[in-house]
């Protein structure tokens, strides 16, 4: 949006949100990904969420946990980037939130147990996140 207005706005913040979100929902780098088609991310991301494919562009292990809130996540993105009709952060604030109600749960923990073979349980820690924990572990750091 700075490049079309040359200035920052309010709404510039929301449509840089909705870029890290498909940072965290493709797991791809907005400056380095070009589709076949030759489209950029953000592009390419809002062809395939209005077709109904985003199948295509989603991340394989965001598929396989995301379910309904990944749907969710990819709406509040594909809204966030969109050039006309842009919500506020307030707004996407609470779709987030509302998502994260619906789920009826805080994150899971993301350590594996196992028993050891005096009985006692072991905890080894998975490289593999759920959407809501990699993305609470990615707000930790500044970009």
């Amino acid at each position: 949006m700075c490049f079309y207005t040359g200035r920052l706005t309010e709404k510039s913040d929301v449509y840089s949100f909705g870029v890290l979100l498909l940072e965290l929902l493709t797991r791809k780098k907005p400056f380095s990904y070009i589709s076949s088609e030759d489209e950029g991310l953000v592009t390419h991301f809002s062809t395939l969420f209005t077709q109904g494919n985003l199948s295509e562009i989603l991340d394989p292990q965001v598929l396989a946990e995301g379910g309904r809130e990944m749907e969710e996540v990819a709406a509040i993105a594909a809204m966030c980037i969109t050039l006309r009709g842009r919500p506020s952060m307030k707004q996407v604030e609470i779709r987030l939130e509302g998502t994260q109600a619906s789920r009826g749960h805080e994150g899971g923990d993301i350590r594996k147990f196992s028993r050891t073979a005096d009985g006692s349980r072991s905890g080894e820690l998975s490289r593999q996140y759920s959407m809501e924990e990699e993305f609470a572990l990615s707000s930790r750091y500044p970009r």
